[in-house]
């Protein structure tokens, strides 16, 4: 990629020189694509019925309206859900793709670490394919002989250097690939979760590699949900959700921005997650729950918690039974992917608590609740099983029912990762 290339619009004017300190510009990029219901017949239809065309696509926006800039020599990274737009705005700043309306301006060469494996051969040993990927990214015949020795040292890929790629684990290919990719020293470098593989010392070992190329003068526009590697490596940070960027700022106010977010999408995923009938699995059926609402600390109904917040379980139902009808309460915690036992709540057997006595009637009504002034549950998906029952005979279980979102404050996204537990010292 030439230094100081643009790619625009056609209806944009070329705007001033930039400065000197600028190594990204966008302005106002949009990118759409073509979704074609038939993608065989469909492209072909729309050219041969060129006054129809819509008919035969739906357009997405995968990118709407972004503006940025990024300065020379800063490291900035792109945080944002799967599906946000990330990897086609790189795509954009790398030139390969085109863009529908806006300016990108690129000034400097550019090396996108985008899909690691692109353009390897897998009947090649690791040695011949160094020498085509270096040719790939730039480099000549003479400068890739003279950084084999590097790569192969840097990838700790051993006497399997001559060995066909094929025969490589999953964590070698991707020490070879990150370690070719690393050997150029680019004006930008663009990297798209090319830290998620490798175990942890590898990933130290790229992170540190990464700064030297900082320190040297490299720009790096990186994308990663690990949110440490955010923290650790980046001087500014921007949030893009659905093809727009919604927040930009130091890596910490946008990490907190971007939990806030996962936090919110997870509460409306789970909504269409909902068990309306709660069908009865069980017991002989004289307590019947009709509705389960869960609250948090301020009374407001929801579906989501943090860890250590406080939690309520109303548990709305119908009673058959006769007068002075004691029933104790089971509340267990699953987590809802594969209905896994993970911890429970049982009135039986804690002390203190006495069983509530039901009220009487032919169906009549009543409401228990079970309140947790601190939910010990650390970020994940969960359910509710609940059992309603009295020396031994079960009135009504259900399971599987209200699923909720339980995330520790400062992530969203690591599930089931640690939480702060109380104590105190003696």
């Amino acid at each position: 990629m030439n230094a100081g290339h643009s790619l625009d619009n056609s209806l944009v004017q070329p705007p001033a020189a930039p400065s000197s300190a600028v190594a990204i510009r966008m302005e106002g990029v949009t990118k759409v694509f073509r979704l074609y219901d038939d993608p065989i017949k469909g492209p072909l239809k729309s050219l041969l019925f060129f006054w129809n065309k819509h008919r035969y696509y739906r357009e997405f926006k995968a990118v709407s309206d972004v503006s940025f800039c990024v300065k020379r020599g800063e490291v900035v990274g792109i945080l944002g859900p799967n599906g946000s737009g990330k990897t086609t705005l790189l795509k954009v700043i790398a030139g390969l793709l085109p863009v529908n309306s806006g300016r990108v301006e690129v000034h400097g060469k550019v090396t996108a670490l985008l899909a690691l494996g692109v353009g390897v051969n897998p009947e090649f040993s690791g040695r011949e394919n160094i020498l085509f990927n270096g040719i790939l990214l730039g480099l000549t015949k003479e400068e890739v002989l003279r950084k084999t020795p590097d790569i192969i040292d840097f990838a700790e890929i051993g006497e399997f250097i001559n060995q066909p790629f094929r025969t490589y684990s999953s964590g070698m290919k991707a020490r070879l690939l990150f370690a070719i990719s690393m050997s150029v020293a680019p004006d930008i470098m663009i990297v798209d979760e090319a830290l998620a593989t490798g175990d942890t010392y590898f990933v130290k070992k790229c992170a540190r590699r990464i700064r030297d190329l900082v320190s040297g003068g490299t720009t790096i526009l990186f994308v990663s949900h690990n949110l440490h590697q955010i923290v650790e490596l980046c001087d500014r940070a921007y949030l893009m959700s659905k093809g727009q960027m919604i927040s930009e700022g130091v890596p910490g106010k946008v990490i907190s921005d971007y939990n806030d977010l996962i936090f919110h999408e997870e509460r409306e995923r789970l909504k269409q997650w909902v068990n309306p009938d709660l069908l009865l699995m069980d017991g002989t059926g004289d307590v019947l729950v009709h509705d389960v609402k869960l609250r948090n600390k301020d009374g407001i109904s929801t579906n989501g918690f943090y860890t250590g917040d406080s939690l309520q379980i109303e548990i709305h139902y119908r009673s058959f039974l006769p007068e002075n009808t004691r029933v104790s309460i089971f509340v267990g915690f699953l987590q809802s992917a594969r209905l896994t036992y993970v911890g429970f709540f049982n009135s039986s057997v804690q002390d203190g608590i006495e069983s509530p006595v039901l009220p009487v009637g032919e169906g009549a009504a009543g409401v228990l609740t079970v309140h947790f002034d601190q939910l010990f549950l650390t970020t994940n998906d969960y359910a509710l099983w609940i059992i309603l029952y009295c020396d031994g005979v079960v009135y009504c279980e259900y399971k599987g029912i209200r699923p909720f979102f339980v995330s520790r404050k400062d992530n969203a996204i690591d599930r089931g990762g640690y939480f702060t537990h109380p104590g105190r010292i003696l």
